[in-house]
């Protein structure tokens, strides 16, 4: 029999002891009972399309199980409005669902948000939920959705975060309409999908757009300058021409900017060095070329820089970015350009670097002693250049090193004692150097090495002195002199 409550309000003359038991009460029906207060039923019409919904989909994990009776608060992922019961939002994003979109998800006329990303659902995307008028955030990324975005999603006028990302199938043109259908669009994520074209003028205009996702499409045509403060913008992998805007609108916002990948060329402007708030710029695999002028200077927030795979020439920059003792650059990519010269000793001041390569260029001189300083360092990579003098020996104090990779260049001297600081290093390669002298009998001791390759040098001394037996798994006969070590799964190659 279904039990009635009635709460009698006491005149003021009770007594506070009364109102505390009272509290006590419903406390304690509550804690056996939640479903007393959190029920909802959910709306009948919205019931029957979640079933509908359902019956076309594969759910190994059962997740959706739960999704029997009306208890809107027992159903997984389901949250419904307490007035009607009308489910507001459906989140099944991660549960390794597959099968279909059913079109009788269009019938839950009062979404809000629809997440099922990160699935392996296989269907086009429906139009119909071009209908959900209400729908605030749609996230089918991540999944094996294929066709074209429908047009009727230009009528999703509330939309704030659309994510197609991560379809590979889901391409064509990108719609002329895209960046202005909704003036509450804030994340746009169509990034790794098969789009192709130039991106349309309205993504420039879009005033509400703060995060645009655009990465490994096939998008072209040159880049133009966008027109609102975006926070991201990731436009990597494409085929987008052009030279760089100074992104002007973003100057104080901006805080990620990745156009790897790309077409670009020209120089980079000294106005991109005005992003107050950027943490990370990739402007790596481009065409850029010229010097780097002496205004570029970052702000101290910039913790990412990769100008790899460029043409840039002439001298590295003596001074990158602003530092504080509570932050600074922590990866530095200027490997594979056209730089010459030295080594500014001001990079060994960014003391919070974790990964420094300046590899495949054409830097001279020796290699600063201030890269002791760098003790946070986790990779060194200056191989293929044609720097001279003798491997510093406070190197050592980058005791949390785990790769150490000069080869292929004009070093000499020998290897110092002084390394055997670096006891959690994987990767010790100095090859193709005028390296000379004994190999340390200490190097037998780093038990962390996985590979080291030491050959072209003028090093000397029998193998059997350097390691232990026991860790020397076959020797082979090289023409060319010198001694390649690999250390891979507890067994070493010795190459002599």
């Amino acid at each position: 029999m279904e039990g009635k409550w009635v709460v009698h309000i006491c005149p003021c003359r009770c007594s506070n002891f009364h109102y505390v038991q009272l509290f006590w009460l419903l406390t304690w029906f509550c804690f056996i009972n939640p479903s007393w207060v959190f029920a909802i039923e959910i709306h009948p019409l919205d019931k029957a399309s979640l079933f509908q919904f359902k019956s076309q989909l594969n759910d190994p994990t059962r997740n959706l199980a739960t999704w029997v009776g009306s208890n809107c608060s027992n159903w997984v992922g389901v949250v419904c409005e307490r007035q009607m019961g009308r489910v507001i939002s459906i989140n099944l994003g991660h549960l390794n669902l597959s099968g279909s979109i059913s079109n009788s998800l269009c019938r839950v006329s009062f979404l809000e948000e629809l997440d099922v990303s990160h699935n392996c659902i296989s269907s086009v995307v429906p139009p119909c939920i071009g209908r959900l008028l209400s729908l605030r955030r749609l996230d089918l990324g991540h999944n094996d959705l294929r066709g074209s975005v429908p047009d009727t999603f230009m009528g999703l006028k509330n939309m704030r975060e659309l994510v197609l990302g991560g379809n590979q199938h889901l391409g064509g043109d990108l719609p002329s309409w895209i960046g202005n259908f909704s003036t509450s669009l804030e994340k746009l994520d169509l990034g790794r999908n098969a789009f192709r074209g130039e991106m349309p003028e309205s993504l420039f205009h879009s005033v509400s757009l703060r995060y645009l996702d655009l990465s490994w499409n096939n998008l072209s045509g040159c880049l133009g300058e966008f027109h609102q403060p975006l926070l991201v913008l990731n436009l990597s992998s494409n085929r987008i021409s052009g030279s760089l805007p100074c992104f002007v609108a973003s100057m104080q916002s901006l805080s990620i900017l990745n156009m790897a990948n790309n077409s670009i060329a020209g120089g980079i402007p000294s106005c991109i060095s005005s992003l107050q708030a950027l943490t990370q710029l990739n402007l790596s695999s481009n065409e850029l070329g010229y010097q780097i002028s002496p205004a570029v200077v970052f702000s101290e927030k910039l913790l990412v820089l990769d100008l790899s795979f460029n043409q840039l020439s002439g001298p590295l920059p003596d001074k990158i970015a602003e530092l504080t003792d509570k932050s600074g650059l922590v990866i530095l990519d200027l490997s594979h350009n056209q730089f010459s010269g030295e080594i500014p000793r001001r990079i060994m001041e960014l003391q919070r670097l974790l990964a420094l390569f300046l590899s495949h260029n054409s830097l001279v001189g020796e290699i600063p002693d201030g890269i002791g300083n760098l003790t946070y360092l986790q990779v060194i990579d200056l191989s293929h250049n044609a720097l001279t003098g003798t491997i510093p020996m406070n190197i050592g104090a980058c005791f949390q090193l785990l790769a150490l990779i000069l080869n292929n260049n004009n070093l000499s001297g020998e290897i110092h004692p002084e390394l055997d600081a670096l006891d959690t290093l994987l990767i010790l390669d100095i090859s193709g150097n005028k390296i000379s002298g004994k190999i340390p009998l200490t190097l037998a001791g780093w038990k962390s090495l996985e590979v080291v390759d030491l050959s072209s040098n003028n090093l000397s001394g029998p193998l059997a002195d350097a390691w232990q037996s026991g860790r020397i798994c076959d020797t082979y006969p090289l023409l060319e002199t010198g001694l390649v070590v690999l250390y891979l799964t507890g067994c070493l190659h010795f190459q002599l």
